[in-house]
């Protein structure tokens, strides 16, 4: 069950890394003057983007928790517990998908629900995905070969846990990226 630490630490790393990449990437942009008391309303991007990244936050914790509670080999030899997990982060991708068709739909009509910025916004919102899923990879490694560094065999099991902790890296700092591209210093 200490892997599965390590997956939350690579989890927080990762969402550190696109942290500090947005907030470097937002100082180098222009600051926006509003007159007092007034904000940006959320655009339907960004609003589409909140709503998902909960969605497929809390189902990615819930699939967490369940690998976290039956621990990794009891859950890859009990089926139910398996299946079970797999078809949360299914639905988490399902959700993942809707979205990206609802923005496409919203961005191909022509009542401007999507202006050019929401564009650039959503072109530039997987900047931070390749750095995030290499700390989570790199967190992996170093677990597994300190774990398993005697034997030198990683169990399978571990190998379906990577995968499937880049794949929701890759939705969570996708979906992260958009919100963060929002907010203003």
């Amino acid at each position: 069950m200490g892997s599965i630490v390590w997956i939350v630490i690579a989890l927080a790393i990762g969402s550190t890394a696109l942290y500090v990449y947005t907030v470097w990437y937002r100082a180098r942009l222009p600051a926006l003057e509003m007159p007092p008391g007034e904000e940006l309303p959320a655009t339907h991007l960004q609003r589409y983007a909140g709503w998902t990244l909960l969605e497929v936050g809390f189902l990615t914790a819930l699939a967490a928790a369940i690998i976290v509670f039956f621990g990794p080999k009891a859950w890859w030899s009990q089926d139910g517990v398996r299946i079970t997990v797999t078809i949360i982060l299914l639905v988490a991708l399902a959700s993942y998908l809707v979205f990206y068709m609802a923005i496409r739909k919203l961005r191909d009509r022509d009542d401007a629900l999507v202006d050019e910025r929401d564009l650039v916004i959503l072109n530039r919102s997987g900047a931070g995905v390749g750095g995030a899923m290499m700390a989570v990879m790199a967190v992996w490694m170093i677990a597994l070969v300190e774990a398993y560094n005697d034997t030198g065999m990683v169990p399978s099991y571990y190998l379906y846990l990577v995968f499937w902790s880049l794949v929701m890296t890759n939705v969570i700092a996708s979906l992260a990226g958009i919100l963060l591209a929002y907010r203003r210093a």
